[in-house]
């Protein structure tokens, strides 16, 4: 069964005095292990195929499933305990207080489940996985943009999701910074066994996922790479150290 299944989703912005078609007739499958990315410009309803993968916003057609239960019939509670343990979103704005340090923050996902020490411990160990453990007393504005990167991975992964989604990790980053950020997202695909869907707006950061997309005026599309005869469709796939289940 697919762990994540878009189902000929469109969904409506209003802008102003108009309506905006943010996305149009989207259909996404995803199972446990894999590593999608999407590529577009900004408004191109990357973020909000993230939030309607996380049950933050509901399509105006189609279905959003996760695990086989289609997000719309669930209550509100029911879909907060989803993102709370199942469903990791990570949107780069940081913590709710500027008066987090790092580890509050990476903690916070996991003070319902764990007694604070235990919390903190988790948190801790997941920012030394990621090799930024010095950052743990620091601010949120205090770190690189690098850094956030990767206290917002923390974040998301500290509380062992099955589905982690991204929004646009890479933004602001040097190619070996990008490199980095997304080898530690296939590591944590192979590890955790987490699927992860990450948007970019570098072309070159999704086309080392798995699969890649582009949203191209609300349609969610194969990259294709212009240099093959008829642009042939680019399929990215795990190697041999990253099987499907």
């Amino acid at each position: 069964m697919s762990l994540l299944s878009v189902e000929h989703v469109g969904k409506t912005h209003q802008v102003g005095p108009y309506q905006k078609r943010v996305l149009v007739d989207v259909s996404l499958t995803m199972r446990p292990g894999d590593l999608f990315g999407v590529w577009g410009p900004q408004r191109s309803g990357k973020s909000t195929l993230l939030r309607l993968a996380a049950g933050l916003e509901a399509p105006d057609v189609g279905v959003v499933r996760f695990d086989g239960t289609d997000l719309a019939t669930l209550r509100k509670a029911q879909r907060d305990a989803l993102r709370l343990r199942d469903i990791g979103l990570v949107q780069g704005e940081g913590p709710q207080s500027q008066a987090f340090t790092v580890l509050d923050h990476v903690a916070v996902p996991l003070y319902k489940r764990f007694k604070p020490r235990q919390a903190r411990g988790r948190a801790m160990a997941m920012l030394k996985k990621l090799d930024v453990a010095e950052c743990h007393d620091a601010r949120w504005h205090q770190l690189s943009d690098c850094e956030k990167a990767l206290v917002g991975l923390a974040h998301g992964l500290v509380r062992e999701p099955r589905l982690l989604l991204v929004d646009d990790p890479t933004a602001g980053l040097d190619t070996l910074q990008q490199q980095e950020v997304i080898e530690l997202l296939r590591k944590a695909v192979v590890e955790q066994n987490v699927a992860v869907l990450m948007t970019s707006s570098m072309l070159a950061a999704v086309t080392e996922a798995h699969e890649s997309f582009t949203l191209s005026d609300g349609r969610l599309l194969p990259v294709t790479d212009a240099s093959r005869p008829g642009g042939a469709v680019i399929e990215l796939r795990r190697g041999s150290d990253q099987q499907r289940g």
